[in-house]
């Protein structure tokens, strides 16, 4: 039976990576459901899915440095949020979505106990997305991802892409993605772009792309640098 142990966890919110700071995550996707029950029903009850709901908590331990990162969040609307079961690797599985900031918890515990802190998010009208990871770490230098064969984007379908900067080195990164019907991408195409980034400031940014894309079932990452490093964090997912 197979099992993952969770001690690499990925959790990036906005343009920070939070994972060195937490140790614990909660993420549950749901649906309302809605009591539609009528006369007649021989005594059983009917019901019908609502809208969608996404929470997401956690928690580690308090940092004076991302102390004000989470305390000036509070509020802010529709921020990027990725999370990774383990997530290093390019074609590794990924969530990401958009939500807000509801809670933040810097102090509380016990005299002599390490300082936590807690956090929650709730949807801002976006989905989870079910993705997988094109491309993470320091990138000193123009380049792209390995292709992966993610399918076709259908008619009824959207592909969406979340990008973290948690680290901005230099004069500017363009990141995309491309898709093309041959693992090669010798006739690559250009389906979304993500805003430039050129200043000091880490940022995140969202994308999202309706379809369809007829022939195409290879995707990948592909950045542009002018100077550098800079340190992503790149995921993308069709549904």
């Amino acid at each position: 039976m197979a099992g993952t142990i969770l001690t690499d966890c990925k959790i990036l919110v906005g343009g920070y990576n939070l994972s060195g700071y937490s140790n614990s995550i909660g993420v549950e996707y749901g649906v309302e459901i809605l009591d539609d029950t009528v006369f007649g029903t021989n005594g059983t009850r009917s019901n019908k899915p609502g809208l969608k709901n996404l929470s997401v908590t956690g928690g580690g331990f308090w940092d004076t440095d991302l102390d004000l990162v989470l305390y000036s969040k509070i509020g802010a609307t529709r921020d990027v949020l990725t999370f990774a079961p383990v997530g290093n690797v390019e074609g590794e599985r990924s969530f990401f979505t958009r939500a807000v900031s509801g809670t933040y918890a810097p102090l509380s515990g016990e005299v002599g106990a390490l300082l936590p802190f807690e956090l929650s998010f709730m949807n801002a009208a976006s989905a989870l997305i079910r993705g997988v990871v094109m491309a993470s770490g320091s990138k000193a230098a123009s380049g792209n991802s390995t292709g992966l064969e993610l399918g076709l984007l259908g008619a009824l379908q959207r592909a969406y892409s979340a990008l973290h900067v948690t680290a901005v080195a230099a004069t500017s990164i363009q990141v995309i993605v491309e898709s093309d019907d041959n693992s090669g991408f010798t006739t690559p195409t250009t389906r979304l772009t993500h805003t430039l980034v050129t200043d000091a400031a880490v940022t995140a940014d969202w994308q999202e792309l309706a379809g369809a894309v007829a022939t195409d079932t290879w995707w990948r990452s592909k950045w542009t640098i002018i100077g550098g490093p800079f340190t992503i964090y790149h995921s993308f997912g069709i549904q």
